[in-house]
């Protein structure tokens, strides 16, 4: 059975409201400091992420998988979570600063980055447990706990930058938010769980054995949009990553859309038969398509105008950039809907494939045309490889169609055991 379209409105709606958040604290620090400061705040809050994506081992998406299946299985699943968020989140933050280290002819950020270690697992926890909100089939603890970490994180940014406002403070202050949450979150997704505090290793191997192709998957997608940020911090250019970070905000604001009818889509296409996946898949994308489409256009000629309402003159260079990146933002949202259709088979190696040549593509391609066409240019080989990875996805999707000698009669479930 497929979520109903109150279930949907509803994250949809959550999604929004927690969106404030992150919007206010863009234009707190856009205000407050300056192209260049902002350009510092975001390029930590990207290295944190980026660190906590990829210690998450796919972790979050074989959770929700086990547990909607078994939900005896969720006390095991937290504590194996925990477990990962630490010692994963810690490595993750040791590769991202390591990694901003050895990056030549750059300013170091120096005691920023220390924030890097603390943010990692904070926000890897936060992942697992809200993901496991879903699976757990509570969407309205899923919609609370998203909501409270947008009022949370602002709330604490605000304080932070009206007693001092800089970078360090304002990071200082996020972190803090972060904690917060965590622990609200483990009290109330595990209330009514006897916590045992023992690792389950071979309930780690067996999500394993389906989490990381998700792993792939995610990461690679999640390092197409962030690429951009870790390309400006290699040239230094701080101020156009200022400029970048409140386009790539508003991206991942129109993108909330998709992001949440993903998230309800995947157990209801793992649950369906063949038949119905193919009619659930086509009719959801035409669908969010349609919609995307109204709201990318919308965005253009709107967006212009306000941005230099909102975020002040210094910040006019990033309406050419949210232009740029729009075509990208509608390409991401229907290959949203095609990656969880292909991964209701399991994931097969070929999409993965598709995602790192993307990937690999977008990097060599920024790196060669950064210095001749700028920032803008780069938000424009975003967009293209955008469109290259759904393109391709789609043709792979065509092959699980149901009818004879499809793909989907080979492997019509997907079932852990057999990854």
């Amino acid at each position: 059975m497929s979520p109903s379209t109150s279930a949907y409105l509803q994250m949809l709606i959550a999604r929004c409201i927690a969106m404030i958040g992150p919007l206010g604290i863009a234009i707190i620090t856009a205000r407050l400091l300056g192209p260049e400061g902002q350009g510092r705040y975001y390029y930590v809050v990207t290295l944190a992420a980026i660190g906590a994506q990829f210690a998450s081992l796919g972790i979050h998406s074989s959770n929700t998988y086990l547990v909607a299946k078994q939900h005896s299985l969720l006390s095991p699943i937290l504590t194996n979570s925990a477990y990962v968020a630490i010692a994963g989140g810690a490595a993750g933050a040791c590769a991202a600063v390591a990694f901003d280290l050895v990056i030549e002819n750059a300013l170091h950020l120096e005691v920023s980055l220390l924030f890097v270690l603390v943010l990692c697992p904070l926000i890897l926890l936060f992942l697992y447990l809200s993901n496991l909100a879903v699976a757990i089939n509570r969407p309205t603890l899923f919609n609370g706990l998203i909501i409270l970490n947008g009022i949370l994180s602002l709330t604490a940014v605000a304080a932070a930058a009206y007693i001092t406002p800089a970078v360090n403070t304002i990071l200082g202050a996020y972190a803090a938010s972060y904690l917060v949450i965590c622990m609200l979150s483990w009290i109330l997704v595990g209330r009514g769980c006897k916590i045992t505090w023992r690792f389950d290793r071979g309930l780690f191997k067996q999500g394993m054995a389906f989490a990381w192709r998700a792993h792939v998957a995610t990461l690679v997608g999640f390092f197409m949009a962030r690429t951009s940020a870790v390309v400006l911090r290699h040239y230094g250019a701080f101020g156009d990553l200022g400029h970048w970070s409140i386009a790539a905000q508003i991206s991942d604001a129109l993108l909330i859309l998709p992001a949440t009818i993903s998230l309800l889509l995947f157990p209801s296409l793992v649950r369906a038969d063949v038949a119905r996946r193919w009619n659930d898949f086509k009719s959801i994308t035409l669908q969010l398509g349609a919609v995307m489409a109204v709201l990318c256009l919308g965005a253009a000629g709107m967006g212009l105008p306000l941005i230099e309402v909102v975020f002040g003159p210094a910040y006019a260079p990033t309406g050419a950039i949210m232009l740029a990146l729009l075509p990208g933002v509608f390409f991401l949202s229907i290959t949203s809907t095609v990656s969880q259709f292909l991964s209701a088979f399991g994931i097969p190696l070929w999409q993965l494939a598709v995602w790192i040549v993307g990937w690999a593509l977008q990097v060599g391609l920024s790196l060669l045309l950064f210095e001749k066409f700028g920032v803008v240019g780069m938000a424009w080989v975003q967009s293209g490889c955008a469109a290259f990875v759904c393109f391709w996805l789609f043709v792979m999707a065509f092959g699980y169609a149901p009818g004879p000698g499809s793909a989907a009669s080979v492997r019509p479930n997907n079932d852990l055991a057999r990854q």
